[in-house]
């Protein structure tokens, strides 16, 4: 497993950047554990505010990672589950930078941010029903920033989209070719408001998330089932065979 890296962000006082590996990143157990350890750091670090999602290399975030030995995998989505809602409800303001390609939970670690940021090389799709799965984790996600049914139907066709779409259908807060310049001017704006207030907001948006998101069927209980179907065993091995998947 290549390590996430988290950085103080020498330009910015109270800003860190937890760098995902890329290409490399697929979603295992290890890296999410890496994961959620990182933003338990930056959480606990004085002074820090925000708290900045990128990623190496050309590729933001793969996805889940599809070990086809895998037999239970419920841990690993509890904790794709935890990671989500660690970046939702976080004390800091969590910013996603994407500035390439985004699959399945990836795009989900991009959603839950409170601000996203998508370059001009950015690519975003959901593929898990090519897959033989359902993407139960990240549906909710999704619909709390571009609506239900929007999340849905970009889940049923798998097509992929790029930056400028995703900020017309609410996933990116702002499409532009200049990624970092935009960070640097989302970056003076959170320095100049009140901390405290921006907290309170947060909390007061992320509560009434909270008490809407009740409807949805636990993602365990759809994963598991897919999961087990054998049909859905056989496409994953026969991806994984003609290295369609890793």
């Amino acid at each position: 497993m290549t390590a996430p890296r988290l950085t103080a962000d020498d330009r910015t006082p109270g800003v860190v950047r937890l760098s995902l590996p890329g290409a490399a990143g697929r979603l295992d157990d290890d890296l999410l554990g890496a994961l959620l350890t990182e933003v338990g750091r930056a959480e606990n670090t004085s002074g820090v505010r925000v708290l900045v999602l990128g990623a190496a290399g050309g590729t933001f975030c793969p996805g889940m990672a599809l070990d086809v030995d895998t037999v239970d995998w419920r841990p690993r989505i509890a904790a794709i589950e935890t990671l989500l809602r660690r970046l939702t409800t976080s004390p800091l303001v969590t910013v996603a930078v994407v500035d390439g390609p985004a699959t399945g939970g990836g795009v989900g670690l991009a959603a839950a941010c409170d601000h996203v940021i998508a370059g001009e090389r950015a690519r975003f799709r959901l593929t898990e029903v090519l897959l033989g799965l359902v993407p139960a984790v990240i549906l909710p996600v999704l619909a709390r920033r571009m609506g239900a049914h929007r999340a849905y139907s970009l889940a049923l066709t798998a097509r992929e989209f790029d930056g400028a779409e995703a900020g017309r259908l609410g996933l990116a807060d702002h499409c532009t070719t200049d990624p970092d310049g935009e960070l640097r001017r989302v970056l003076t704006g959170l320095r100049r408001a009140d901390h405290a207030a921006i907290r309170a907001l947060k909390r007061y948006y992320t509560g009434h998330l909270d008490a809407s998101a009740g409807n949805w069927e636990p993602a365990a209980g759809v994963l598991a089932r897919r999961f087990a179907d054998p049909s859905t065993r056989q496409r994953l091995a026969g991806l994984r065979r003609h290295g369609l998947i890793p």
